[in-house]
């Protein structure tokens, strides 16, 4: 049986950057130990999880989802710069995007779904809100490669949800 390999965020799609006046960093934590690993998952009942034998992600989940996510949060503004931990500016008061992940995989309901929560930080807010999220998208058609383009419109999703919700953008 041959392996095959997925990418969650396939391209990149550059944006000239016009009235960008803030940077955001984005951090997604760590996820739950049953996505953290190559194989890819699905759920099969309520508390069972199949790990494919020759589906496996070609990068980190984590890291494949962070690109992912900026790429779109970048995408859906256009006076908001949203980068990586090692990309940001020596200004000390970045406003960070922390996104904790807990369930992002298909199931045998023929959907995938994505939830978690996410929160925003800087220097000026002293208390902490925590946003719930929950997307979910249905299966047409069989297959990890269908399941992992639907997983695609969910990062899509919850991106435009960030923004809408976070950020005073016009688009």
């Amino acid at each position: 049986m041959e392996t095959n390999y997925y990418l969650l965020n396939s391209q990149h799609l550059a944006k000239n950057s016009v009235n960008i006046n803030k940077t955001v960093v984005v951090e997604v934590l760590e996820l739950p130990a049953y996505l953290d690993q190559p194989q890819l998952v699905m759920q099969l009942n309520v508390h069972q999880l199949h790990y494919a034998r020759f589906d496996v992600w070609a990068e980190p989940l984590q890291a494949g989802f962070t690109k992912a996510l900026i790429n779109d949060l970048n995408l859906n503004n256009n006076s908001i710069q949203f980068v990586t931990d090692e990309l940001k500016s020596n200004k000390k008061s970045t406003d960070k995007l922390i996104v904790r992940i807990d369930y992002f995989h298909p199931s045998t309901a023929s959907k995938v779904v994505l939830s978690g929560v996410f929160w925003t930080e800087n220097n000026k807010v002293q208390n902490i809100i925590q946003q719930h999220f929950s997307f979910e998208l249905l299966l047409n058609e069989d297959g990890y490669t269908h399941a992992v383009a639907q997983m695609r419109r969910l990062v899509s999703m919850m991106s435009a949800s960030v923004i809408l919700e976070n950020y005073d953008i016009v688009r």
